[in-house]
C-alpha cells in the first residue's frame, strides 16, 4: 500500500485530493494579518501567495473563501512549512468537523471544475 509521501517511479503520490484553483485567503498569526491567494488546497495543506511575510514554523489561522460558499472556511491551525519570499506552504490540521467540510468542498469543487478525473 502506498502512503502519503511515498515515491513511486519518480512520481510523488498524494493522499488527499487537491483543489488546484486559486481562491482568496486571509491569514492571521501572533503579530501579523495578511491576505493573498491559496492554491493546491487539500485536507493536509496548501500553497499561499501572500502580501505579508511569514516565517517557517509560524502557526496561522486561515479564512478561505471557496467558490459557492457564503461563509469563509475557518482553519484555526495552519503551520508554515516553507517560505520563498511572499510564497509559503502550510500544513493543515483542522478539527474533524472542519476537515469533513473541507474534504467535501474540495471533492465537489474538483469534480465541478475539472470533471470526474481524479486529482493527484
Amino acid at each position: 500500500m502506498i502512503e502519503k509521501g511515498d515515491r513511486m517511479a519518480g512520481f510523488f503520490i498524494r493522499k488527499n485530493q487537491r483543489f488546484k484553483e486559486s481562491v482568496p485567503v486571509q491569514y492571521r498569526g501572533r503579530s501579523i494579518v495578511g491576505e493573498g491567494i491559496i492554491k493546491d488546497l487539500s485536507l493536509s495543506g496548501g500553497h499561499i501567495k501572500g502580501k505579508t511575510p511569514v516565517s517557517e514554523g509560524m502557526v496561522l489561522e486561515l479564512h478561505v473563501m471557496l467558490p459557492g460558499e457564503s461563509q469563509p472556511l475557518l482553519i484555526d491551525r495552519a503551520t508554515v512549512q516553507w517560505v520563498r519570499g511572499l510564497e509559503f506552504g502550510v500544513e493543515l490540521k483542522p478539527p474533524p468537523q472542519v476537515a469533513e467540510r473541507l474534504a467535501k468542498l474540495v471533492a465537489l469543487l474538483t469534480k465541478t471544475l475539472h470533471g470526474s478525473l481524479p486529482s493527484g
